[in-house]
């Protein structure tokens, strides 16, 4: 049976949106023992399932939080989650709270696998192909990031996608600003050659970002400065071509009525780039699963973060990279 720590406390719509999303994902999945933290006052009104079990938390973290704040405030919803995960037998813990905090937590609490140079905090991206997904890492964890370290996010990515994804030999890429070996900074163009000498890896080079999410790719490997704003000006893009999409539509009672025309394939573009589907990111190389949902997640969002741990799990993929570290 697989067991989940989560904070239900710290998220933007608060603990009763998250509720919804735990409570679909219960639906569909019987071979779990959940552990809620946070108020029990609320908690205990929102669930009486015989799997969950409520642990009473009186404090919450902030979504702007340095590291001492948070390592002092140990009677909160998201400290109280990380910790006894890494003390008991919890397989994953999944937070929709303060990313910053969360990092933090997950990387003194629950710590890297030995050999994992430096975890790496990975976002699974839709892609122009229905269903595939591209893992792109680091995106923020640490701005500034060395070769050695791109070296070990390419192999936790590889890990990832072929453990969760099932696909064989997954195609690796750095991030860069051409496809020439030879481009980018020192640190990128010796990671390209400890990437090209590794052969556990399938090293397909350097990607442009205009490239990543065409749907050639399987893992895209990048410092964790620039891949935060890759992540950033990804979700303003998609935001804004949407707000322009809506607003051609209703620009006239022609635009009106053409769109009858179109909605179906409207509504299947949006389908296949709905990144709530996603659910978060997740953290490679740590002892447990790690997963950090949007903090705006409403139940949608918050039960795919929860099936993206669950599949985690089921993929054995902490043994797994623990094996190839060793």
């Amino acid at each position: 049976m697989i067991k989940m720590a989560i904070d239900m406390m710290g998220s933007d719509l608060g603990p009763k949106a998250l509720a919804e999303g735990v409570k679909a994902f219960l639906k569909n999945h019987n071979d779990i023992e959940l552990h809620l933290y946070g108020d029990e006052t609320i908690l205990s009104k929102l669930f009486s399932e015989e799997n969950v079990y409520i642990h009473n938390t009186t404090q919450i973290v902030p979504m702007e939080v340095g590291s001492l704040e948070f390592l002092r405030l140990k009677e909160s919803s998201m400290y109280c989650a990380l910790s006894d995960t890494a003390k008991n037998d919890y397989d994953a813990v999944v937070s929709a709270g303060s990313t910053g905090g969360f990092l933090t937590g997950a990387t003194l609490i629950i710590k890297n696998i030995e050999g994992v140079r430096r975890a790496g905090f990975c976002a699974p991206f839709l892609t122009m192909i229905e269903g595939k997904q591209v893992a792109i890492l680091d995106i923020g964890a640490s701005n500034h990031n060395s070769a050695e370290d791109l070296h070990c996010f390419a192999k936790l990515g590889s890990i990832y996608a072929n453990s969760v994804w099932k696909l064989d030999r997954p195609g690796v890429y750095i991030l860069n600003n051409g496809t020439e070996e030879g481009k980018g900074p020192q640190e990128i163009k010796d990671a390209y050659a400890l990437m090209k000498a590794d052969e556990s890896l399938n090293f397909k080079g350097n990607v442009e970002a205009r490239e990543v999410m065409s749907g050639n790719c399987d893992v895209v490997v990048c410092q964790g400065f620039p891949g935060n704003i890759y992540l950033k000006a990804s979700e303003g893009m998609a935001k804004n071509m949407s707000t322009l999409l809506s607003k051609a539509f209703h620009h006239s009672i022609l635009t009106k009525l053409s769109y009858l025309l179109v909605r179906k394939q409207i509504k299947h573009m949006k389908e296949i780039m709905n990144y709530k589907k996603i659910g978060g990111a997740i953290t490679l190389g740590l002892n447990k699963v790690v997963v950090k949902a949007h903090g705006n997640s409403d139940g949608y969002s918050f039960e795919h973060a929860l099936i993206l741990a669950y599949n985690m799990c089921e993929a054995n993929i902490v043994e797994k990279i623990k094996e190839e570290f060793r």
